[in-house]
């Protein structure tokens, strides 16, 4: 038996009090635990206590809110060893011969979040270890519940409560041997989480069973619906049936649900009495499958999986998920369809369920390339990208020609910051097939990055021929301008991409003015009015609207290409551009008032969440919460959208002054300008921070953007920019240390 006598055992349950009574009696199961507990309000008759499970009484939990507070502030009474583990009814002990001493080393370890940045995947509550030390430090006021109580300690807190109390969370290598949630692992770990992973742990009969005590609430949750599903993937029938129609029973009209059940029951009823290539039953001597198994078959795995293919080729989605299960449901380990189902969470914006799926088919057939190089698609949307550098090494190992599969692994290398590895993938993916648009813009990027400029500059005409460019850029009928003179003729600069790049490139402007250009320029709406202060730019219009007239055009990000400009000398004389004077005078009154005596900082600190690439260069404001402590400061949001509503769960969020001046950006540079100093993420804010020639600290991801190169804390782009980058991905912690580290010598200087 496996001695745990410094641990206590504790669920916390006053809903699904059976259910929770069997995750501890099971995590008992060749366990010796100091002690063994369930807080509960009170036991509902005909509930039997196995032997060793202690009841204490608490007050019923109405929400998960106070699930979540009574386990971040109320644990300390009830917990006397050195750590506590935590289980839900929902997860469990499953392996005790995986327990290893070193957990005991850790203050917190859970199963591996891969949707938190680097640095905060460690992690998932619902089965956890947590020391007495950690449960102390929790008690700090500074620390509320923010979200879920694992998330409020394994990602909003974790920086405080690393860096004041010297909480050691386990590595992701050990939360991997401890427990799995969302993707199950090669070996079996101590424990997991998820009522969708019961298929994995819990036997079939078993299963079938337990779906009688499910209560109405877990019928009705999507975690339910997903077992259903993961049953059905796995050819597990009867369990499916009894969970579909346990569910059903709360959920009447859920068509999915239905159509699952049935898709059970059809595949119950046929399934073969033997293996097809066993004797037949009926004693006739003959296989299986060319006897009884033969008559009246339904179509085959491999016919399923083909059909299924031919409508996703199509775009019929939903059709072809249909039939890649009904193959998984005749052969639960189909290689073609176990990939394309992970192919099709993926195209959904589903990584986390694509991976086990794509996993598990290249481990089925190694040999085929393209499982390997769709596996590195998934690794390299979930920050994986030495694994995915490793997938793709694979895949052209098996096939050293396939120019997408160069070009990924050129992606992956260019993420790692490793250039010269990534320019030489590229160039091979275009050597293989020269009209690959991807490929000469992902080489553009990285020569641009690596500071070859001339060749980057030609690479990046590229972006014009690529879908998903050519939406954005509006083309004029005129002639194309290409260096040559140009005195006396009107050029129209027409605006692309984001808004920071049209920021950073309308520097140009002047440039070409004084050439004896007259220059008019179509932007995004919001730029408009701030544009039309900028030297050399004689006239704007908002995209979209007819063109003003002119002789010749130009995409605006373009114009670096032709005027040859290098990686040493970027010119543009600072500022270049300029607030509204009225507008500004009017900001800077109000907020000199608001600040009194102290430092005026501007803080951004995310992009367009919806977009993956701002998402990664996007800094959660609970990261940034220690520098609020710095005396001196009065801090005011330059943050747009959806982030905004951070402020609220984030202590000290409130000294962030909020004004209704950024309407536009030219309410927005009002408010920079008036600024001493601005801290943004790599955002349009810091190139407008920038080009107004603004005190600006940018946080930058360990691989940032092309323009700020992979080294260096200046910019030739900016000359007042300092740049923080993250050490490792992820890694905002070290970023924001740093950048505290700076403030307070910068607020004792100012």
């Amino acid at each position: 038996m496996l001695d745990l006598s410094n641990i206590t055992l504790i669920g916390i349950d006053t809903a699904n009090q059976t259910l929770a009574l069997r995750a501890l009696a099971q995590s008992r199961a060749g366990i010796q635990f100091a002690r063994t507990l369930l807080l509960t309000d009170r036991l509902s008759a005909g509930i039997d206590v196995p032997d060793g499970i202690e009841i204490d009484t608490i007050d019923a939990l109405e929400s998960r809110e106070a699930y979540s507070n009574l386990v971040l502030k109320g644990l300390a009474p009830y917990i006397t060893t050195s750590h506590a583990l935590l289980v839900q009814w929902d997860g469990y002990v499953i392996n005790p011969l995986a327990w290893d001493a070193a957990f005991l080393d850790c203050d917190y370890i859970g199963a591996k979040w891969f949707w938190q940045p680097q640095g905060c995947r460690v992690g998932n509550g619902g089965f956890s270890l947590r020391s007495r030390r950690l449960i102390d430090a929790l008690q700090d006021s500074r620390i509320t519940l923010s979200g879920n109580e694992d998330l409020t300690i394994g990602a909003t807190f974790r920086p405080l409560l690393e860096a004041e109390h010297g909480i050691r969370f386990g590595d992701e290598d050990m939360a991997d041997r401890f427990a799995f949630e969302a993707a199950y692992p090669i070996a079996k770990p101590f424990g997991f989480h998820g009522l969708f992973n019961f298929c994995r742990v819990v036997p079939q009969d078993e299963l079938a069973k337990l779906a009688e005590q499910f209560s109405p609430a877990i019928a009705r949750s999507p975690q339910l619906l997903q077992l259903i599903r993961n049953c059905i993937a796995l050819g597990q029938w009867q369990p499916a049936i009894g969970l579909a129609r346990r569910r059903l029973t709360a959920l009447s009209d859920d068509a999915e649900t239905q159509a699952l059940l049935q898709q059970a029951e059809t595949a119950a009823r046929t399934a073969p009495a033997a293996a097809r290539n066993d004797r037949c039953p009926c004693g006739s001597g003959k296989r299986f499958k060319h006897c009884h198994g033969a008559i009246g078959a339904a179509l085959s795995a491999d016919d399923l999986a083909q059909r299924g293919l031919g409508a996703h080729r199509r775009g019929d989605i939903d059709a072809a998920e249909r039939d890649y299960r009904g193959a998984l449901a005749a052969s639960p380990q189909h290689p073609l369809a176990l990939h394309y189902l992970g192919v099709i969470a993926y195209q959904r914006g589903r990584p986390v369920d694509a991976l086990p799926f794509l996993e598990r088919a290249a481990q089925l057939s190694p040999d085929e390339p393209e499982f390997h190089n769709n596996l590195g698609l998934v690794l390299v949307d979930l920050d994986r990208h030495d694994e995915a550098i490793g997938a793709y090494r694979r895949a052209l190992s098996r096939d050293s020609l396939h120019a997408t599969a160069w070009n990924n692994l050129g992606l992956a290398f260019t993420g790692s910051n490793r250039l010269l590895e990534a320019i030489e993938a590229l160039r091979k993916a275009i050597v293989l097939r020269p009209d690959f648009g991807e490929a000469h813009w992902n080489l553009a990027l990285a020569l641009l990055a690596h500071g070859e400029f001339a060749e980057g500059w030609r690479e990046y005409e590229w972006r014009l021929v690529l879908r998903q460019f050519a939406g954005l850029v509006q083309r004029p009928t005129t002639p194309r301008w290409s260096g040559e003179e140009i005195a006396g003729k009107t050029l129209l600069l027409t605006g692309e991409q984001g808004l920071g790049d049209t920021l950073q490139f309308i520097r140009f402007a002047a440039q070409i003015a004084a050439r004896g250009a007259r220059i008019v320029v179509q932007a995004p709406a919001p730029l408009a009015r701030l544009l039309a202060r900028t030297s050399g730019i004689e006239q704007t219009s908002v995209a979209g609207d007819p063109f003003p007239a002119h002789d010749v055009h130009l995409p605006l990000l373009s114009v670096a290409g032709v005027l040859g400009v290098d990686a040493t000398a970027v010119p543009a004389a600072m500022p270049y551009l300029r607030a509204d004077d009225e507008l500004q005078r009017t900001v800077a009154s109000e907020i000199t008032r608001i600040a009194g005596g102290a430092r005026k900082v501007g803080l951004s600190w995310a992009g367009a969440l919806h977009s993956t690439s701002d998402r990664r260069r996007s800094c959660p404001l609970a990261f940034l919460a220690p520098l609020f402590d710095v005396n001196g400061v009065a801090w005011f949001s330059l943050q747009k959208g959806d982030a905004e509503k951070e402020i609220g769960a984030v202590p000290n969020g409130a000294r962030l002054v909020h004004l209704d001046a950024r309407n536009d950006f030219d309410g927005t540079a009002a408010l920079t300008a008036a600024m001493d100093l601005i801290i943004s993420v790599d955002t349009s804010i810091a190139h407008l921070a920038g080009a107004l020639a603004r005190p600006t600290w940018i946080l930058l991801p360990f691989a940032a953007d092309w323009r700020w190169r992979v080294e260096g804390s200046t910019t030739p782009w900016y000359r007042t920019v300092h740049l923080f980058r993250q050490p490792r991905r992820g890694d905002w912690a070290s970023v924001v240390a740093s950048i505290r580290t700076a403030l307070i010598e910068w607020v004792g200087h100012s």
